[in-house]
């Protein structure tokens, strides 16, 4: 009852931010750059590519990766997470998306994953960012286990798994604010739930000074699930809070019935305006057996 209470408190706070600075939203979406802006866009992609598997089909990477290419080109996300990125999978991505750096380390290995085209197992939760928008100042990894320091198993998960983060300036504004993206465990319950209590932990230690920041993940879990409550305390769930939204699922498994919404993005210290499930055709008829999804927020500039 007190997380309920606690939750609806902070929607009120920030419905109550909302109609407060109504004119953020029209002038960070404006095109018009001859107006000063006082607000800073930052759009966000959550993507579970699906690793590089022949028992998908006619769904295997091959015919779906110059689909993950022309995703990006068309969001163009200043922030881009992947979830089960193989090496060469990230290798094509970087050869043929110019515009974006990227960093992250092996799940297993704890390594950068080496530049190849041949198929190379290792999953990686790698960040994609946009160069002329966003600069990396500084960038870590931990694994969601009881050793999160090193490359290691928790709980009563299947693999190991990892959380990648990025510290960021933006560009033309200076702001500054933080990227976390990370895969949940698909079958520990108790590793599900340890790895959001660890990750709201990391949130509060490593950003101490509140920055924005904001979080991707395959969370193999909906938010309704009690697991989430330690998140709730620290960020915000953008399907549920941005101005324009949708209820989509995300887990499509090469069907059109998708049912199941294990694809969020987190945030806090700054205003969602619209997030959207990628359900379009850009190429192939599913870019991966999950929807990509993508949210547009909005940063307050200080004077």
């Amino acid at each position: 009852m007190q997380n309920i209470i606690y939750n609806t408190m902070k929607a009120n706070l920030y419905i109550k931010m909302l109609l407060c600075c109504p004119l953020l939203f029209t002038e960070a979406c404006s095109d018009d750059d001859d107006k000063p802006q006082k607000s800073t866009n930052v759009s966000v992609v959550s993507f579970n590519i699906r690793v590089d598997n022949p028992v998908d089909g006619d769904n295997v990477w091959e015919n779906r990766k110059a689909a993950a290419v022309a995703m990006i080109e068309s969001e163009q996300p200043t922030l881009l997470g992947l979830q089960e990125a193989q090496p060469h999978q990230i290798t094509y991505l970087a050869k043929n998306c110019p515009d974006y750096a990227w960093y992250g380390l092996g799940r297993d290995t704890g390594e950068c994953p080496p530049e190849t085209d041949s198929y190379a197992a290792e999953e990686c939760m790698a960040i994609f960012y946009r160069t002329s928008e966003v600069e990396l100042l500084d960038k870590g990894t931990f694994w969601l286990s009881t050793t999160p320091d090193v490359p290691s198993k928790g709980w009563d998960a299947n693999y190991n798994r990892s959380c990648t983060w990025g510290y960021f300036k933006h560009k033309s504004s200076g702001r500054n604010f933080y990227f976390f993206n990370t895969h949940l465990d698909n079958s520990g319950e108790m590793a599900r739930k340890q790895s959001l209590l660890l990750i709201a932990d990391k949130v509060k230690k490593i950003n101490p000074e509140a920055h924005p920041i904001f979080l991707t993940a395959d969370f193999n879990s909906d938010t309704d699930e009690t697991i989430f409550s330690p998140l709730f305390k620290v960020m915000h769930d953008a399907r549920k809070l941005a101005t324009i939204t949708d209820d989509r699922a995300t887990f499509n498994g090469y069907k059109d019935t998708a049912t199941r919404k294990l694809d969020h993005i987190f945030f806090s210290n700054c205003l969602a305006y619209r997030f959207k499930t990628l359900t379009q055709n850009y190429g192939a008829p599913y870019i991966s057996d999950h929807y990509p999804i993508k949210a547009v927020f909005v940063i307050p500039r200080t004077e």
